[in-house]
C-alpha cells in the first residue's frame, strides 16, 4: 500500500525530506497497528503544502481513506458551536456575559464543591450560574463524565449512562453541584453543550440548523451534520478503540452517543444536537472551516464571519494558564493539551507563552481536537492551518499530537 497523494499539494515547496518524515510518521502508525488509517493537511497561505493518507477507513472492508470520508470530529463540534453563539450575538438575539439561567432557568441558583475532591453534599449555594462566555471557555464549573474521576464526575457518568439525551444531561445538571464557582477554575467539561441548547433556545431552532445557515451553507459544507445521511452510512469511517496492549478493537455501538430522537427540553421537539461533540464531517469540509478561521484572522472577509469576530475567538480569556487553573492539579486534566503557556480563547485553546508549552507552537496558534484523535489548528505567524484525521479513541492514550506538532513545525516554520 502506496502513500495517496492529494491532486492539488503543490510540488516543492519545501524540501521533499521533510515531507517524507510526516509520511514515514504515519504510515508507522497504520503498519504498526497503531491507527486504521491517518491522514493530515498542512496549509500555508494560499499554498497546499502537504495533503496525505494512508490506510483503511473500514479495515474489515478493505475501505481505503480519502478527502471525502465521513468521520466523528466530536470536540472539535465545540469551536462551531461557539462561532454560532459568536454570530447569533452578533444578531443580537444573546449576550455572552448574560447568565446561562436567563434562558435555561432551571439551571439557576445552582451549587458549587467547596473543593475538588468533595464529596457531592460539600458545596455552597450560589446567586447565579456561569456566564454564556464561561460555558466556551471551561471555566464555568460544568465538568465531564467519568467513571475514573472525582465523586462529581463519577456521579455525572452513573446518571448520564452511554445514551443520554438532552432532557436528562438538563435534569443530571440541576441535580449536581458545579465543579468550582464558576470563573474560579479551569475544567473540560459539558460547558459547550449547555451553550448549544441555550442556542436552540434562543433562535428556536436546532443546533444543526444553525449551523447550516450561519456556516455549512456559506462555506459549502455539504458532508457536515449531527447525522449520518442514508447514502454516507455504509462508507462513514468506523470509529475503534485503543487497546491497551496495543491494536485497537472496532466500536459497535460509538459513544459519547447521545440519544436519537426529539427531546422536550427546548420550545419546540428539537433534535439532540450535542453542542460540545456531535458533528460528523469530511477532512475536506473541515479545511473549508479551518481556512476559513485562517483567513478571517489574517484580515480577509468571508460569507461567515469577520475578521474582528475570529480575532476576539482567538483571543486569551484567561488570568492565567490553564496550568495554574487545574483544580486538583495537571493530575486532574484527562485529556492531551500541554499545560503550561496554554491559554483558552473562545472554543479553542490559544498558545499563550510558546516558550514554555509542552509542543512546538508559535505565539497565538489556536485550535481544537477531538477524542477519536482528529485536531487542527492554525497559526497566524506562518498563516498556516494543520489538519489531522482519524478515527481511534480516547485521544490521551495514544499522545500523537506532540510528534505531530514538531512535524508540521518543521514543514511550515
Amino acid at each position: 500500500m502506496n502513500i495517496n497523494i492529494h491532486p492539488q499539494e503543490q510540488k516543492g515547496l519545501v524540501p521533499s525530506t521533510r515531507l517524507e518524515q510526516l509520511d514515514l510518521w504515519m504510515t508507522r502508525l497504520v503498519d504498526q497497528g497503531v491507527l486504521p488509517f491517518a491522514m493530515t493537511v498542512l496549509q500555508k497561505g494560499d499554498q497546499l503544502v502537504y495533503w496525505r493518507w494512508y490506510g483503511m477507513t473500514q479495515p474489515e472492508n478493505n475501505l481505503p481513506a480519502e478527502p471525502e470520508s465521513v468521520l466523528r470530529v466530536y470536540s472539535m463540534t465545540k469551536p462551531v458551536t461557539v462561532l454560532t453563539a459568536l454570530l447569533l450575538e452578533e444578531q443580537g438575539l444573546i449576550d455572552l456575559e448574560e447568565p446561562v439561567e436567563t434562558w435555561i432557568p432551571e439551571l439557576a441558583k445552582p451549587k458549587a464543591l467547596r473543593k475538588p475532591e468533595a464529596s457531592l453534599e460539600e458545596c455552597d449555594l450560589l446567586e447565579t450560574g456561569p456566564t454564556l462566555s464561561q460555558l466556551m471557555t471551561h471555566t464555568s464549573g460544568y465538568s465531564y463524565n467519568a467513571a475514573g474521576g472525582s465523586f462529581l464526575d463519577q456521579a455525572l457518568d452513573t446518571r448520564l449512562g452511554k445514551k443520554p439525551s438532552l432532557n436528562e444531561l438538563l435534569s443530571t445538571l440541576q441535580e449536581l453541584p458545579l465543579a468550582f464557582p464558576p470563573g474560579s477554575a479551569w475544567r473540560y467539561g459539558l460547558g459547550i453543550d449547555v451553550l448549544g441548547m441555550v442556542l436552540m433556545r434562543a433562535a428556536e431552532k436546532p443546533l444543526g440548523l444553525l449551523m447550516e445557515e450561519l456556516i455549512f451553507e456559506p462555506l459549502e459544507m455539504k458532508n457536515t451534520s449531527f447525522a449520518l445521511q442514508d447514502s454516507q452510512i455504509p462508507n462513514h469511517a468506523h470509529l475503534y478503540f485503543a487497546r491497551d496492549g496495543g491494536g485497537y478493537s472496532k466500536i459497535e455501538d460509538p459513544f459519547p452517543g447521545p440519544s436519537p430522537g426529539v427531546d422536550s427540553v427546548l420550545p419546540k421537539s428539537f433534535p439532540n444536537h450535542w453542542g460540545g461533540a456531535g458533528l460528523f464531517s469530511t477532512p475536506s469540509d473541515w479545511m473549508k472551516f479551518s481556512n476559513m478561521l485562517r483567513k478571517a484572522f489574517k484580515g480577509e472577509e468571508n460569507p461567515v464571519t469577520t475578521p474582528d469576530l475570529a480575532r476576539r475567538m482567538a483571543s486569551n480569556q484567561l488570568t492565567a494558564d490553564i496550568a495554574s487553573m487545574l483544580p486538583e492539579g495537571p493530575e486532574g486534566f484527562r485529556e492531551w493539551m500541554p499545560f503550561e503557556g496554554l491559554g483558552m480563547g473562545l472554543g479553542v485553546w490559544i498558545a499563550q507563552d510558546s516558550k514554555r508549552l509542552g509542543w512546538q507552537s508559535n505565539q497565538g496558534e489556536f485550535g481544537w481536537g477531538g477524542v477519536a484523535n482528529t485536531v487542527f489548528w492554525i497559526d497566524p505567524v506562518s498563516d498556516s492551518n494543520t489538519m489531522f484525521f482519524t478515527q481511534v479513541m480516547p485521544s490521551s492514550k495514544l499522545g500523537l499530537r506532540v510528534e505531530l506538532h514538531r512535524l508540521a513545525a518543521s514543514i511550515l516554520n
